[in-house]
């Protein structure tokens, strides 16, 4: 059912938009329905019924992201099973010729401008039994749908459940919606407000402090000192951003950094960490914030009341108000078991502030009716770099903070636990990147027992210890395994993860080998693992005597460099499955 869900997901806005594009040349479409709902065959007669709204549909909230288990509100759980109405708009399911199997969403959704739906404001509708011969036709305006309500659980056999999509209504009547039109979902603006070019309407002038008062509003958090936004053309907001990532990426461990992620596949041979980071933030970067959070430089050369470069400042002020609050000094693990930050603590830590970011964007974003999908402005591109040569699975690196941090602030916010709130979490952050797909293991310790891999693992290994050590973490094993396996795939590989940590030998002639150590909370999630490891030339995957819960493996820069190995690793498989 996972899988179905995420299919639905990516298919419905292209589906959505084939109703707008064929309804005209389609005969019996488009418009209001030639029949209504006159002479269609159902089992039931409805009257006044209980009315779901989006927004109540909008309330279910994922609480793992590995097992992708959802929260209901009562409300919403105790309407399943019952007769209940919904208005919103059609769109087909199989065929707009006949729409006995269709979907309900928030708006009119044929426009490439706005705001996909998501899994959770798509209801699947079916009208007529299964014997029904009517064709049931595509209404284009409102419509008010009555039938009976299900949730999809994951022990539920219902014709929802199996097509995949997490609400349906069943036995359905779907009429034109009589009465005052309903508003559209927030981040989907009327057909007219759209421009017929690849450009974003711009939006009002907004003053700068105006501006930081909103955002300030939205989280609850007054800024300490006032925010100066400061356009920097695009030679100095280049030298902002190398200046940023050198904080973050120390020039001792660089070299390390790029091998290991090289070994992995994760990063072109050769190629300059700081460079190649730098030039994927240059591509989607129209602002960044000091640390003091006190100035945010802004790429002069975009217009600030574009909707992209609007949202994108939005995020930088909840940054700035961050690091008023909670220095960027005070960024340490206070945890008993993390004696010293990682490169996955301070992912997760970085997660956590990007999250609040997004947070604070989607807020401003849904009060202003502002699509969160426009393009970026065509000057951003002027500036950036042509060609970077870089796999995707690093932008997946790079951006999983982004995406799974909101997940993560969304969970501390819906939290019966006031302590637990983002503002409790900024002084002390998660410090695994699994606690971000899986936030119970933050919010009660009690559910996960960590087993972190020792700085010396590798110690022993060779004659001399390794140059560079660091851990991977989940957020790094997820992109390595998705260049063979589809990402739930890759998640469902790593839900079980409870360490890990790589160190990387350097060589003459620039020769390095990696060594990565994973482990697992039982034997099978270890087996699972090693199993999913694929071929490679330059790789050894490495055996435990009897049954255990770490899997290890090594990867070189070329075949000979294993002749500074041991016998006993040289005549490893090449490979982790049997």
């Amino acid at each position: 059912m996972r899988k179905a869900r995420i299919a639905l997901f990516l298919l419905v806005p292209a589906i959505a938009l084939g109703v707008y594009v064929l309804r005209d040349h389609i005969p019996g479409t488009g418009g209001q329905s030639d029949q209504g709902s006159e002479g269609l065959e159902s089992d039931i007669v409805y009257g006044d019924l209980p009315e779901v709204s989006f927004a109540m549909l909008d309330g279910a909230r994922p609480i793992d992201l590995i097992q992708m288990d959802l929260a209901f509100p009562d409300a919403l759980k105790e309407l399943d099973g019952r007769p209940v109405s919904l208005t919103g708009f059609m769109a087909p399911f199989d065929d707009l010729k006949d729409m006995r199997r269709c979907m309900i969403v928030p708006s009119y959704v044929g426009c490439t401008f706005c705001t996909p739906p998501t899994l959770t404001q798509v209801v699947f509708v079916t009208q007529g039994g299964d014997g029904s011969k009517s064709k049931y036709p595509f209404i284009e305006e409102a419509s008010r749908v009555s039938g009976i309500f299900r949730i999809s659980h994951p022990e539920s056999d219902h014709p929802g459940q199996q097509a995949g999509f997490l609400y349906s209504i069943e036995n359905a009547v779907v009429a034109p919606h009589v009465g005052e039109a309903p508003q559209r979902a927030p981040g989907h603006a009327t057909p007219n407000d759209h421009s017929k070019g690849k450009e974003a309407v711009p939006l009002p002038e907004v003053a700068p402090a105006d501006l930081v008062e909103d955002v300030s509003g939205l989280l609850g958090m007054e800024a300490l000192h006032s925010i100066a936004i400061e356009p920097v053309n695009s030679e100095r907001f280049t030298e902002i951003i190398r200046a940023n990532l050198e904080s973050t990426y120390p020039e001792a461990d660089r070299s390390g950094q790029a091998q290991a992620f090289s070994s992995l596949g994760l990063l072109p041979t050769d190629a300059d960490w700081i460079d190649t980071v730098m030039n994927i933030e240059l591509t989607r970067r129209v602002a960044i914030t000091s640390t003091t959070g006190k100035e945010i430089y802004v790429l002069d050369s975009v217009p600030e009341n574009h909707p992209y470069v609007r949202l994108l400042l939005v995020g930088e002020i909840a940054e700035a108000l961050t690091n008023q609050h909670f220095p960027v000094k005070s960024r340490q693990p206070v945890r008993e078991e993390v004696s010293s930050m990682n490169g996955d603590s301070r992912r997760a830590a970085m997660a956590l502030r990007q999250g609040l970011n997004e947070v604070a964007i989607f807020r401003y974003a849904r009060s202003r009716g502002i699509s969160t999908s426009s393009r970026p402005p065509s000057e951003l591109g002027e500036g950036s770099p042509k060609s970077i040569n870089a796999p995707k699975e690093l932008y997946q690196w790079l951006a999983l903070p982004r995406e799974v941090g909101p997940f993560f602030v969304d969970s501390l916010l819906d939290s019966e636990e006031p302590q637990l709130g983002f503002e409790a979490a900024l002084g002390k952050p998660p410090s695994t990147t699994m606690e971000l797909f899986r936030p119970l293991f933050y919010q009660d310790a009690s559910r996960w027992r960590p087993d972190p891999v020792p700085e010396d693992f590798a110690d022993d290994l060779l004659e001399t210890p390794p140059s560079f050590t660091d851990v991977l973490g989940i957020g790094g094993l997820i992109p390595w395994l998705s260049q063979w396996y589809a990402v739930p795939e890759a998640k469902n590989l790593t839900g079980n993860w409870t360490g890990d940590r790589w160190a990387v030998w350097q060589f003459p002639e620039g020769e390095y080998v990696l060594l990565l150590e994973t482990r697992w909370t039982d034997e099978d999630s270890a087996r699972n693992f090693r199993e999913s490891i694929p071929y490679h030339p330059y790789q050894r995957v490495l055996s435990d005597k009897g049954v255990s819960k770490r899997v290890r493996f090594l990867r070189g820069s070329s075949e000979s460099v294993f002749e500074y190995l041991p016998t006993i690793y040289q005549d490893a498989p090449k490979k982790g499955a049997p």
